[in-house]
């Protein structure tokens, strides 16, 4: 707050202009994400939520509820700690976890209470409770283990707080939030979500036709059975999924962008190639545009055999080279044919060209509002590798300057020393299994370009030099990744490269279709 007020009082005075840096903000918003003090809020935040809850319904005995509720809430908190899971140990992802949970539990304790004021039949609040609200929506956005202990949680939480202590009740909420889980594994359509409502809801009706809530249905006599208020109650149970299907796939987007979760489906709508950034490079740079499209189905493949986040590297990939917008020419793929602007620059310049790409390119994704995940692998792509052909060239005109300096009585100190950190990249080093699997995918597309002829031995032996070369240069050191994971990277890289770049049959023409060319040029 005062460095808040100091930095106005500057900017009115004209010695600032008011705003934070971004590395200032990113390094507060980190710090309120790993804060425990932070943690112990949102935990007795909760555990104040649950104490009213208690007290607002009609339990017996409102302080025994509370301390169930109170041990389910610890259960919920130990519980990614034992498991070692780091998709909780964020705040923010912690209290969007309790967050939706207790919206779920708060519906049903507003029908529990309009149940107790006579103004809704009691049987019916166990068929208006969306189960899979809190199970579906965490279980897109987090995946299907944190649906899981939602759906759990959940659970618990409703049987401890309901007035009527009845088991049907908890095997509802379970059955409700499970079949809800396992019908979103991997959403990549919103039409999943309404499948998976529906399924819930099928899933609920047969639980509770089961144990008399809705019905009974006498089969010994199906005359004197009330169609009439059965069918009602199976049109509310089956509703209830189909409806809350349809709110949590109108909220999650509300939730990602809140949040900073990316699911699966937004990636899929990411991946667009109607893109403004795409359509630019496909007309200004399409040497990069095919490379990018290529490099795409080589990320994605490696990501898919690995179980990394395979829509992820097909996005970054389309993106990755988006700053050879500024200067096109300056790149392999987009010279026309016998040109070569570098051959009037000195290496040292021709080198700052190529590494400005990544610098560029994380500029127009800012600018253009990219997904922060996408930028980050625009910064790691090359990790901190050494622009090889150009550092070379140096070091061999620096080797031509000492040997032509001893002719002419130079000073060796005279002659300039070639820096390798002058030739390589920013970075940082890749710090996911995506970020490596862009590298590698990256640099093997390129690389096999210039192989005169790809045999699968050839094309096998560059891959495997990149990464052992990438492995001797420390450029995994920061990365959670495993050497079996690499070979398998390395392995799909080459299958996917000798099937797109296998030899095709020269097809000979017709003797009659050349008489044809023949004559008709006469």
């Amino acid at each position: 707050m005062f460095r808040f007020l100091k930095k106005q009082r500057l900017a009115a005075r004209g010695m600032s202009c008011g705003k934070s840096r971004l590395a200032s903000r990113e390094t507060m918003f980190g710090m309120l994400e790993e804060g425990r003090l932070l943690r112990f809020g949102i935990i007795f935040a909760v555990a104040g939520i649950l104490a009213l809850f208690c007290l607002a319904g009609d339990p017996h005995d409102p302080l025994k509820h509370l301390l169930y509720a109170l041990l389910v809430l610890a259960l919920a908190v130990v519980q990614p700690v034992v498991s070692n899971d780091s998709s909780l140990k964020k705040n923010s992802s912690l209290a969007l976890f309790f967050g939706v949970i207790l919206l779920q539990v708060g519906i049903g304790e507003f029908l529990q209470g309009q149940a107790i004021e006579g103004r809704l039949d009691d049987r019916l609040v166990a068929l208006l409770l969306p189960y899979a609200f809190a199970p579906l929506i965490l279980s897109v956005l987090m995946g299907p283990q944190i649906g899981l202990s939602a759906c759990l949680v959940g659970a618990l939480w409703w049987s401890v707080l309901h007035a009527r202590r009845d088991p049907v009740l908890l095997l509802l909420a379970i059955t409700g939030g499970l079949v809800a889980v396992l019908s979103t594994l991997r959403v990549r359509r919103r039409s999943r979500l309404l499948r998976a409502g529906f399924y819930s809801g099928i899933a609920v009706w047969i639980l509770a036709v089961l144990s008399g809530l809705i019905g009974p249905v006498l089969w010994d006599s199906l005359t004197s059975t009330d169609w009439w208020s059965l069918g009602i109650e199976s049109a509310l149970a089956v509703g209830t999924g189909i409806l809350t299907a349809v709110l949590v796939s109108g909220s999650l987007p509300m939730i990602e962008k809140l949040f900073g979760i990316t699911t699966e489906i937004s990636w899929l709508e990411m991946a667009d190639l109607n893109h403004p950034l795409l359509r630019r490079l496909s007309l200004e740079a399409p040497g990069t545009y095919h490379h990018s499209l290529a490099m795409a189905n080589l990320a994605e493949a490696c990501a898919e055999k690995v179980g990394a986040n395979a829509t992820l590297c097909r996005v970054s990939a389309y993106f990755h080279d988006i700053g050879k917008l500024v200067k096109p020419e300056y790149f392999t793929e987009n010279m026309p044919a016998g040109e070569n602007l570098h051959d009037e620059l000195t290496p040292t310049m021709s080198a700052l060209v190529i590494l400005s790409h990544v610098k560029e390119g994380v500029d127009l994704a800012i600018r253009n509002k990219l997904n922060r995940r996408v930028i980050d692998a625009i910064k790691q792509h090359h990790g901190t590798t050494v622009v090889e052909y150009f550092y070379q060239r140096a070091c061999q005109q620096e080797k031509d300057a000492r040997a032509g300096g001893s002719l002419m009585n130079v000073r060796p100190e005279d002659i300039p020393k070639v820096s390798e950190e002058s030739y390589r990249y920013p970075g940082p080093k890749p710090q996911t299994v995506e970020a490596i699997i862009m590298g590698l995918a990256d640099a093997a597309e390129s690389a096999s370009r210039s192989l005169e002829r790809p045999t699968p031995q050839r094309l096998d032996d560059l891959v495997h030099d990149i990464l052992q070369d990438r492995i001797n240069d420390g450029q995994y050191d920061e990365a959670p990744v495993t050497l079996c994971q690499l070979q398998e990277i390395a392995s799909t890289l080459v299958s996917c490269l000798t099937s797109m770049l296998h030899s095709r049959i020269s097809y000979r023409r017709r003797e009659t279709d050349r008489e044809l060319v023949v004559a008709e040029n006469r």
